[in-house]
């Protein structure tokens, strides 16, 4: 997915920090090439570490690099420092800055980062529609990196579940009949559902009666036994009886028609 998600009031030039997915930083639309790791990393952790974006140096250090000793981490630190400032005066923005003892993320509009807009919209400081919200998750938080430290890995591991199922059960909300959205929204949150959980079958519901309503009676059969085939091997267990009731009520329809 690309990074359609509502924009906050922008700058002349367009920087995107994205840490959900593939992680990427781009300015107005162009990938920039050589972003180290630590950067999405830092941004991640100032981002949700609390304190106004405020951390001391040495804990974001033995964080990223826990098993290193405290010189060592140190010195990895003082590195990835030196690149993420090169980094961002090279491309004339700011979003971390530090200090002899600190790192602070910087809010001076430069940035827009899809974390912070996530945040942000848990808060209610920030609307997205459904259709706004699928786009800004875009997979599991800093998803593209490889694994980091030990220590860093153990502090990611909750929020990346929390996002995860923040995000399924506000897009899934979305597909409510009092929302009102359109069968083609309905359809993209039913999609994006299924790439985040397998195994949701409300997401499920929704792209049958799609199938139904444009008589594509190849794929309401292609989507249910799909559902069918996983939930029995990976679960042991049949589609609800909602699910199974739909099918049939629909495959009846299409078939009288």
């Amino acid at each position: 997915m690309d990074m359609r998600w509502k924009s906050r009031p922008a700058a002349a030039r367009k920087v995107q920090l994205k840490l959900f997915g593939d992680c990427r930083l781009t300015i107005d639309g162009r990938p920039i090439q050589g972003v180290p790791a630590s950067l999405f990393r830092v941004a991640a952790y100032l981002v949700l570490g609390g304190n106004g974006g405020i951390q001391p140096r040495h804990r974001v250090g033995a964080l990223l690099w826990s098993d290193a000793d405290d010189g060592k981490a140190a010195a990895n630190m003082r590195q990835a420092l030196a690149r993420i400032r090169h980094l961002q005066e090279e491309h004339g923005f700011s979003f971390i800055g530090a200090n002899f003892s600190m790192l602070q993320l910087l809010d001076e509009g430069d940035v827009q980062c899809d974390l912070t807009d996530f945040v942000d919209y848990l808060k209610g400081t920030l609307p997205l529609t459904p259709v706004e919200l699928c786009s800004l998750y875009d997979g599991e938080l800093l998803g593209g990196l490889g694994p980091g430290g030990e220590g860093f890995e153990e502090w990611l591991f909750p929020h990346r579940e929390k996002f995860m199922v923040e995000a399924v059960d506000h897009i899934a909300a979305g597909l409510a009949p009092q929302m009102g959205l359109s069968e083609s929204d309905r359809g993209i949150c039913a999609r994006r559902l299924l790439e985040i959980d397998p195994y949701h079958e409300l997401a499920l519901r929704v792209l049958m009666q799609e199938a139904a309503n444009r008589q594509q009676i190849g794929r309401l059969t292609h989507l249910y036994e799909s559902m069918r085939h996983l939930l029995g091997e990976d679960l042991g267990i049949q589609p609800s009886q909602e699910t199974q009731t739909l099918y049939v009520d629909l495959m009846q329809r299409l078939k009288a028609s």
